[in-house]
């Protein structure tokens, strides 16, 4: 009896990876499609670090400076944050397609919203990472211990890399956070759920990819998706009401 209903899972679930690679395809191209403005996003980065200072969080040289002494956590940071992010993201949604068909929806929906309103400051605010403003003192470790480098001049034509405000890395961690903590049955889950952000900011600003305030407009832009994802249901609630 369960086998019309799983072929119409399995072809849900392949409807829903082409949507989300049709996403993502999206997200990469519009990336790649804004030319860098190095000018404008040198100084975006300089006020960024100017605003820190004025409120007394500017930690990033001090937070990297403390982990430089354990090279192998922060080789292993480097990988999570060229490629393990990416994975976990994808694996936190078949997860939760699978826990909770609600859940994946709003969540799917909440996330591209925010990707999408991230890409428009992206374009508007162009902002160089840290390691890459002069006098900061923060390193580049991608580019220090495997002499790989994603974000300067040179490689620009593969990726934009003066996106650093917000961070779609701890936008998307905290929403894999909240679904964890949300959705999961096992408290480890939960639990996970609370530490995987907090990781996730440590290892971009460790990695000299993203300033805090970085961390804090991804998460600021991870809730207006989120709002906006879940406008129209919020109207329809408020008519059902009427």
């Amino acid at each position: 009896m369960r086998r019309p209903w799983d072929a119409v899972k399995r072809r849900d679930g392949l409807r829903q990876i082409l949507i989300v690679l049709g996403a993502v395809s999206a997200y990469e191209a519009a990336r790649m499609m804004i030319h860098p403005n190095w000018t404008v996003a040198m100084a975006n980065a300089q006020r960024v670090d100017n605003f820190e200072r004025a409120l007394n969080f500017a930690w990033e040289q001090s937070l990297q400076r403390a982990f430089l002494g354990m090279p192998e956590l922060v080789e292993a940071m480097n990988l999570f944050y060229f490629v393990g992010h990416f994975v976990l993201t994808a694996v936190f949604f078949v997860w939760l397609y699978h826990r909770s068909q609600d859940g994946y929806r709003s969540f799917r929906n909440g996330f591209l919203a925010a990707t999408a309103i991230a890409v428009f400051i992206h374009w508007q605010f162009p902002t160089a990472p840290p390691r890459l403003l002069a006098g900061l003192g923060v390193e580049d470790t991608l580019e220090a211990i495997w002499n790989i480098d994603i974000g300067s001049p040179h490689a620009s034509a593969f990726s934009n890399p003066v996106a650093a405000v917000p961070s779609l890395h701890a936008g998307w961690a905290v929403g894999v956070g909240v679904g964890l903590v949300r959705y999961a049955r096992q408290r480890w889950l939960r639990v996970l759920g609370v530490l995987y952000p907090i990781a996730v900011v440590l290892t971009i600003v460790v990695t000299g990819n993203h300033f805090i305030f970085d961390a804090l407009a991804g998460a600021a832009v991870l809730a207006a998706g989120f709002l906006v994802a879940n406008l129209p249901r919020m109207g329809r609630r408020a008519l059902s009401y009427t």
